[in-house]
Formats: structure tokens, C-alpha cells, sequence
């Protein structure tokens, strides 16, 4: 009888731990370590893109002109207006040191090119900027300006199309293009 009783128990205990394994093993998230960057993220902060420049012409990102796009990931405050957010980021952004990977063509223009606001009306993004378009140095630095502020723009699901202003004037930010 006693013997009966011991080996019920040990299988008892068996049962059990197999059982706490398959638990552990299919049971939902929610305890311990983090499942996903979600989850380990701050909830005072979010992410958001910039759109740097590859102008190696060896980029993987989408081509735009003479260079690729590297949409770039950064941590910023939370935010209920994050075109915004990531508009001032844009600008924010260093050069770097020379032209090539994660190059920002923004920051060479930052001196006399200001950004001031944008607003979105059905699906289109109008981004105010003031000042001049300056540091142009060529056919390839044209388009620069206008394409990381369209792609920065474009990665929000409520922004289909941008419009650029300059000086409150309708504008495509080229040498040609100013004021136009």
C-alpha cells in the first residue's frame, strides 16, 4: 500500500513539472523578459524616421535622384503630432562629416533654411519652410532638400502627397523650382 502511495506520488510530480514545461513553454507573454522592442521601449518616448541620404550610389534604399534613401530610425519624446516631431528631427540632424552613408543635405542648408510648421489636409502634408535654399553645388544637390522632406513625410499612413512652401510660397525647393 505504502508502496502504491510513494509511486503515485512521484508520478504525480512528474506529471506536474511536465506539465509547468508545456505551460512555460505555449503560456502567453506578459511575464519576465520583454518579447518585442515594443515592449521594451519607454513608454514616454516613440520612434520615427528621418530620411538621410546614400550618395555613395551603392544604397539599398530606394532611389531618388543621384542617391539612395536611408529612412533612419530615431528615439524621440512622445508625441500627438509626429510629422512635426520628425520634421524638427530632420533638421536637427548633423551633417556628418562628408557625403556618403546617413548623409543629412539638410544640415548644410540649415543656416539660411529654417523649417517653421506643417500642416495635413486631406492626406497632404504642406511643409512651411523660411529663409533660402543655400549650399547647392550642382545638378545632384538640387532635389536633395525636397526629397528628404517628402520621404520623411511619406512614412506616416495619413500623409499621401506633399506640397513644400517657401516663404509662404508654393515651392520645389530647385534652383528653378523656388517660388514656382
Amino acid at each position: 500500500m505504502n508502496q502504491n502511495i510513494i509511486i503515485g506520488a512521484i508520478v504525480a510530480i512528474i506529471i506536474a513539472g511536465l506539465g509547468y514545461g508545456v505551460y512555460t513553454q505555449f503560456a502567453p507573454q506578459g511575464r519576465g523578459e520583454p518579447t518585442s522592442q515594443e515592449e521594451t521601449q519607454n513608454p514616454n518616448e516613440m520612434e520615427i524616421k528621418v530620411a538621410l541620404l546614400d550618395t555613395t550610389g551603392e544604397g539599398k534604399g530606394p532611389k531618388r535622384a543621384c542617391d539612395a534613401i536611408n529612412m533612419v530610425t530615431r528615439t524621440i519624446p512622445k508625441t500627438d503630432a509626429p510629422l512635426n516631431a520628425a520634421l524638427v528631427q530632420l533638421f536637427a540632424e548633423p551633417e556628418g562629416a562628408q557625403p556618403g552613408t546617413d548623409y543629412n543635405f539638410i544640415a548644410r542648408t540649415k543656416e539660411t533654411l529654417k523649417f517653421d510648421r506643417v500642416t495635413i489636409t486631406d492626406g497632404i502634408a504642406n511643409i512651411y519652410l523660411t529663409g533660402s535654399l543655400s549650399g547647392l553645388a550642382g545638378i545632384c544637390d538640387d532635389p536633395r532638400a525636397e526629397i528628404q522632406l517628402k520621404e520623411t513625410a511619406l512614412q506616416f499612413p495619413t500623409v499621401t502627397d506633399v506640397q513644400i512652401y517657401l516663404n509662404d510660397v508654393k515651392t520645389n525647393l530647385t534652383p528653378v523650382g523656388q517660388g514656382s
